[in-house]
């Protein structure tokens, strides 16, 4: 099984680098089987990336009403569509690029995307470091990611 962990964010917009900070951490276990990827945007160029893989976990922030900043939220395509983050005016959100590279070439995409999501506390102040809450549940989370590829192993 041809397995993705692909970190989304933008890593100097505080927590919502998130998503990088793990992808980092992960590829430094150079985990068999696996490949890591980062990308710091969320639309389209999401396709480029993910066609070929029969898994992809996506890691990324995401903001609750009454979420505490690192808590985690495991989501599927579905779930994600509810979620403002990830989207601009200019562009698309993640599950609108999955759901487009579905019906364009389905025959290459993912048979399952699983949204590792992280409550963050901070999505605008420009730090390249995460705040302390996410900082401290980063191992929680790597943990979490592991645990979904061998879920799948």
């Amino acid at each position: 099984m041809k397995i993705l962990v692909l970190g989304v964010g933008n890593p100097i917009l505080s927590d919502d680098g998130v998503g990088i900070h793990v992808a980092r951490a992960l590829a430094r276990k150079n985990i068999p089987e696996v490949c890591v990827e980062e990308l710091a945007a969320s639309g389209l160029e999401l396709l480029d990336v993910v066609l070929g893989y029969d898994k992809v976990i996506i890691i990324d922030a995401i903001q609750t009403k009454g979420g505490m900043p690192g808590e985690i939220h495991i989501l599927d395509e579905n779930d994600f569509e509810k979620s403002v983050h990830g989207s601009s005016p200019h562009g698309i959100n993640i599950a609108t690029a999955l759901a487009l590279g579905r019906r364009v070439a389905s025959e290459k995409m993912p048979k399952e995307v699983v949204f590792v999501a992280v409550e963050a506390e901070d999505l605008v102040n420009v730090r390249e470091h995460l705040t302390p809450k996410v900082q401290a549940a980063l191992p929680k989370i790597i943990k979490r990611v592991e645990d979904e590829i061998n879920r799948s192993k």
